[in-house]
């Protein structure tokens, strides 16, 4: 592939980090990463990744985007002990919004899914990039990008702001920093606008246990029990490579989650199947508990400005953070790397604009759903479009029929695992199937309760 340009600096070596630098090793003859956390040599937690000890979903459709990016990066992972699940739904427990789908059927499309836990994830992705030729792994901090005013164009960074002899030139910055991205401050003292910044405030309190279940007990891998209005605390099971249980429970509009593993368990009683709870009392927690806040759901709106410097763009949680109860972080972040690899393939486009674009398109119908499912079922706070309260009773309708229509419930599974589409939007048929299925539901009720099935047009 042809050389864009002689050298990209990447500001972070996250999930998203790393996927930015694999692509930008086809177009630049030199890569740099600049980490200031140190990186562990084997799948470990990092202190500059406190999130990283939760439960982490790695959707079906993100599997397929990191293998197209890092191929062999699942059978690698299949073969350190990662779980993997080919279309095997007896092997997962999804309630949502106090609504378990009835997934126990031999689903009719493939459906394969893995549950790598973040530190192991991160690890296999790091050790591909580490291994690519021309790119480079630096333990320093970004002190901020260097803005050539004349040119209106970022040509580097400096690693000490008071010292010009710091600076690393380079043709393309990626600021891979993460929610708390410094980019906005920078693009104001720089001269331009700041993004307009779409918010909801969730206000989660996570914590997590890893948990040592006997052998046994339970044929799931991947067990999810989601928040609602009527209770407030939901609850996340993987079964990941090491063989113990990651168990996180999280409480939403401010409410605090368990702050003990019997507190866990307490809430499992209530929300999860009798055989589940049961042998998560039996298990063995491990270590100390891991709490983590995250107040507020926020999209950096960077497509809607009309001006925005050359040579830097925003990637990943810098652009756009999800709720993360739903798990969608990481397989966001690699369809941007897609997005990121387009752009560049794209001659004489205005990169920024191209990738900003496309990172919109694919963000905006993932957030909208979640915005709809945290106002209506997740107690989130703020201003809310009128159209989200009957969007949201529709779709509360077609989840309490996905508990017992297997038809619905894997259409269900394959959108919120971002298969097929990332529009959680059913088709007519699928509405009239909805329709029909609650209406004989309803109807059943009436009859076994002796109530009458039809009622008679008012006469006189």
């Amino acid at each position: 592939m042809g050389r864009t340009g002689t050298r990209a600096v990447v500001i972070g070596a996250s999930i998203g980090g790393l996927c930015a630098a694999r692509v930008l090793s086809d177009f630049y003859d030199r890569v740099t990463v600049y980490e200031r956390d140190e990186l562990p040599d084997g799948p470990a937690n990092r202190a500059a990744v406190p999130q990283g000890r939760h439960v982490h979903l790695l959707m079906a459709r993100g599997a397929q985007e990191f293998d197209t990016h890092f191929p062999g990066l699942l059978d690698d992972m299949v073969a350190d002990g990662v779980p993997i699940l080919e279309n095997r739904p007896d092997c997962i427990h999804f309630g949502a919004a106090g609504h378990v789908l009835g997934t126990h059927h031999r689903l009719q499309d493939e459906f394969t899914a893995y549950v790598p836990s973040r530190p192991h994830l991160e690890w296999q992705i790091r050790r591909r990039v580490q291994a690519i030729e021309n790119v480079e792994f630096v333990r320093d901090a970004v002190a901020e990008p260097r803005f050539d005013r004349a040119g209106h164009r970022v040509t580097g960074v400096l690693l000490d702001a008071d010292d010009p002899s710091s600076a690393v030139e380079a043709n393309l910055v990626v600021d891979a920093t993460g929610r708390g991205t410094r980019l906005p401050v920078w693009l104001e003292k720089w001269g331009f606008e700041r993004p307009r910044e779409d918010t909801v405030d969730v206000g989660i309190g996570y914590a997590t246990q890893q948990v040592r279940v006997p052998d046994g007990l339970l044929a799931e891998k991947v067990v999810v029990a989601g928040a609602s209005n009527e209770q407030p605390v939901g609850l996340g099971m993987l079964f990941y490579e090491d063989g113990n249980w990651g168990v996180t429970t999280f409480g939403v509009g401010k409410v605090e989650p368990p702050q003990n593993f019997a507190e866990i368990c307490t809430v499992a009683d209530k929300i999860l199947p009798a055989h589940v709870a049961a042998a998560l009392r039996q298990g063995e927690p491990l270590g100390e508990m891991a709490f983590h806040k995250y107040p507020t759901s926020r999209w950096r709106r960077y497509d809607k400005l009309t001006r925005f410097p050359a040579g830097i763009i925003p990637f990943g949680d810098a652009v756009v953070s999800f709720n993360p109860t739903y798990g969608q972080g990481m397989t966001m972040t690699s369809l941007q790397a897609g997005h990121l690899r387009r752009a560049l393939e794209s001659p004489g486009a205005d990169l920024a604009r191209e990738f900003q674009r496309a990172t919109a398109k694919t963000t905006f119908p993932v957030w909208q759903m979640n915005a709809i499912g945290d106002f209506m079922l997740h107690r989130a706070s703020g201003p809310m479009p009128k159209w989200y309260r009957p969007v949201g009773n529709l779709f509360d309708q077609f989840l309490g029929a996905a508990e017992t229509d297997p038809v619905l419930a894997e259409w269900f599974l394959r959108r919120f695992s971002l298969l097929d589409s990332l529009y959680m939007v059913p088709s007519a048929r699928l509405v009239g199937r909805t329709i029909r299925h609650n209406m004989r539901l309803w109807l059943a009720e009436r009859r076994a309760e002796g109530l009458p099935t039809a009622v008679s047009a008012p006469t006189g």
